[in-house]
């Protein structure tokens, strides 16, 4: 987890951290990804995009059916993020 501390102690103290530091960076390679993708496919550049999350209620209910509806594109596209290149990325190291 390459936690990062003087002691034992301190570096397990340390591990949530990084696997929220890990966690974020896939999230966000998967997110890049993903925009990248529709902005390939639509021809539209969504360099300057401003994402908008509905409030609660209709919107957020029709939302979250979309997000679920996508989750085979989604599938496809955690399948082309290498998470070992996530991590190794992330710490500078090769993961096992």
């Amino acid at each position: 987890m390459n936690a990062w501390g003087s002691t034992v102690a301190a570096r397990l103290r340390n591990i949530p951290a990084r696997v929220k530091e890990v966690a974020a960076h896939g999230v966000y390679m998967g997110a890049t990804t993903a925009i990248a993708v529709v902005s390939t496919m639509s021809g539209t550049d969504f360099r300057q995009w401003e994402p908008v999350f509905p409030e609660w209620g209709t919107a957020r209910e029709d939302f979250d059916e979309l997000v679920d509806d996508l989750r085979f594109i989604a599938d496809a596209i955690v399948d082309d993020v290498s998470l070992d290149w996530v991590i190794s990325n992330l710490f500078g190291e090769e993961s096992d």
